[in-house]
């Protein structure tokens, strides 16, 4: 199964940034907006909200360069710089905790951005939260990246699963599941499909390169 990535892909791509960054934009604009009508007891209130939503939205707008932009291919040079936009990212959000891989070998063109996209997948795959923990290891002298998410009522949406398990045209692709899309053209680039292991409260998501 390969996947291409044409315009419409790409548009859909920007589509899903935009809904990324937007809510976290918004609330800055909100922010500085009230600055003017409150009064100065809430001041050090609301400038406090104002630069947790800039610092969320600049975790996530570092992380998606790197994800979905042309630097992650070269610029990921090692497993620290990964594991920073990941731990960034879900630093953002309460409802998940991040468990740190130990002795990743060296980083291969393209593995650092295809680990950041499984992780967004992983996330999706926890509704409710949880932990996630992806990991590069060599496997019979191939790498393996992955990774794992456990958490309540984890499991892999049906919009996901079609596109991992199935052939799916470009035009049947929307802004719900073009993340999954994207991460399939990516593994099929570095040399394998999505390979799909759940149960027992967890889910994990591995490629083999």
């Amino acid at each position: 199964m390969t996947y291409t990535v044409d315009r419409r892909i790409a548009e859909l791509l920007c589509s899903r940034i935009c809904h990324e960054l937007v809510a976290g934009i918004a609330a800055i604009n909100n922010g500085v907006e009230l600055i003017s009508e409150i009064d100065s007891s809430m001041l050090d209130e609301t400038m406090g909200l104002i630069g947790s939503s800039a610092r969320q939205a600049s975790v996530r707008v570092q992380f998606y360069r790197m994800a979905y932009g042309f630097a992650g291919y070269d610029a990921l040079a090692g497993m620290s710089d990964v594991m920073g936009l990941i731990k960034g990212l879900l630093e953002s959000e309460s409802r998940f905790t991040l468990k740190m891989p130990e002795n990743a070998p060296p980083l291969q063109a393209g593995w650092g951005k295809l680990l950041l996209n499984l992780t967004v997948l992983g996330m999706d795959c926890l509704p409710r939260g949880g932990a996630v923990a992806p990991e590069v290891t060599m496997e019979g002298g191939r790498g393996l990246i992955a990774v794992a998410g456990r958490g309540e009522e984890s499991r892999l949406s049906d919009r996901y699963r079609d596109i991992l398990t199935r052939e799916v045209q470009p035009e049947d692709v929307t802004a719900l599941n073009v993340h999954a899309y994207y991460t399939s053209a990516l593994a099929a680039e570095i040399g394998g499909g999505i390979e799909i292991d759940i149960g027992d409260g967890a889910v994990s998501l591995r490629v083999r390169a």
